[in-house]
């Protein structure tokens, strides 16, 4: 019986898709636990701390649900719960940057020029992560390659 790159038979790898998409609804719950700590303070401040969380939420009940109908109508709605995904970390990114994307990307970049050990001016947990909420850019950009459609399959 011939193997794909992982270690499962053919019957399963065509079902690799599933699998990996899975795999990334999983990953909102871990965005979903790191983001409830990560947020404790700014949930009693301001609407926008929540829409993350909510996003993670709704990923993870719609997920499994679209994941048990992958093969009609699922991948479609996966598709469009990971683009909406993209959108949720571009709205972060500015909101974590109050809407200033470079000045967040040059203080990133100023930190390399300060000596180990100091802090260069700026208290730890001062501002939020810049470049924290791209992770759900990356979540979302593989969860597109994955349910962007699907794939030929070659004979041998």
């Amino acid at each position: 019986m011939r193997k794909g790159i992982l270690p499962f038979p053919l019957a399963l790898a065509a079902d690799r898709d599933r699998l990996l998409a899975a795999f990334l609804v999983g990953g909102a719950a871990f965005l979903l636990l790191e983001l409830r700590f990560e947020h404790r303070e700014v949930l009693g401040e301001t609407w926008r701390s929540w829409i993350p969380l909510v996003y993670c939420g709704a990923t993870l009940v719609a997920g499994a649900f679209a994941l048990r109908r992958w093969s009609t109508w699922g991948r479609s709605a996966l598709g469009a719960l990971f683009a909406l995904g993209i959108a949720v970390g571009i709205l972060g990114f500015w909101f974590h940057t109050d809407g200033h994307l470079l000045g967040g990307i040059r203080d990133l970049l100023a930190a390399w020029r300060v000596p180990l050990g100091q802090d260069g001016g700026i208290k730890m947990g001062s501002r939020p992560p810049a470049l924290a909420p791209l992770a759900f850019c990356g979540l979302g950009t593989l969860g597109l390659m994955v349910c962007a459609g699907k794939r030929l399959s070659t004979q041998e």
